[in-house]
């Protein structure tokens, strides 16, 4: 049979470079070239919502634990936090000198960590929009963020294949991983916080 467009999840004039689906599994969010954020419904692939505010292509989004809020990554320099139910975001972070190209919440959902091509990652304050950790020693792009289930722990991967884990409170590195050949793309924690996944 001939399936609609809204079934084909069509709506992005771009490639899409990430989704991320939310704590219910209701919805689903992707983030294009095309300098967009979008929400979609996870049942019926129905585009619900187009989120503008970038000027160039949006890398990464992520939902916070609450399902309410997300963050993107983008080209433009900055993240972004949104609301599901507003079209415009909620907060602008900016300072990093480079594209933001990951993004990840921290496990109290008060906080945003991002990496960036300027090498660095940073934590953001999501109530005050301040930069409040600036995370250094990586010497190549970051290209993945990850923040323990504890809240203590930042791990980055970047273009090179290092991998360095950061105490939040210390701003103080713990430990440094080299051994991939490539390209991180990932880094995730154990539900325990002991384990890193890369």
């Amino acid at each position: 049979g001939t399936k609609t467009a809204a079934a084909q999840g069509v709506g992005h004039s771009g490639p899409v470079y990430a989704t991320a689906i939310s704590p219910d599994s209701r919805f689903v969010l992707s983030a294009s070239r095309d300098s967009t954020a979008r929400l979609w419904d996870a049942e019926t692939a129905s585009n619900l919502v187009t989120y503008r505010g970038h000027n160039y292509p949006v890398w990464d989004v992520c939902f916070s634990a609450l399902g309410h809020y997300f963050v993107t990554a983008s080209h433009d320099r900055t993240a972004r936090l949104w609301s599901t139910d507003h079209i415009y975001p909620l907060r602008l972070f900016a300072g990093h000198l480079a594209s933001v190209d990951c993004v990840a919440f921290h496990s109290n959902c008060n906080y945003v960590a991002s990496g960036s091509s300027d090498k660095t990652c940073r934590l953001w304050d999501i109530t005050r929009g301040d930069c409040v950790r600036l995370f250094k020693g990586l010497r190549a792009p970051v290209t993945a963020v990850s923040v323990s289930s504890c809240g203590k722990l930042l791990a980055a991967g970047a273009d090179d294949g290092m991998i360095m884990v950061w105490d939040l409170a210390a701003s103080k590195t713990v430990n440094t991983f080299k051994g991939h050949t490539g390209s991180v793309h990932s880094v995730d924690f154990s539900l325990g916080g002991g384990g890193l996944l890369a």
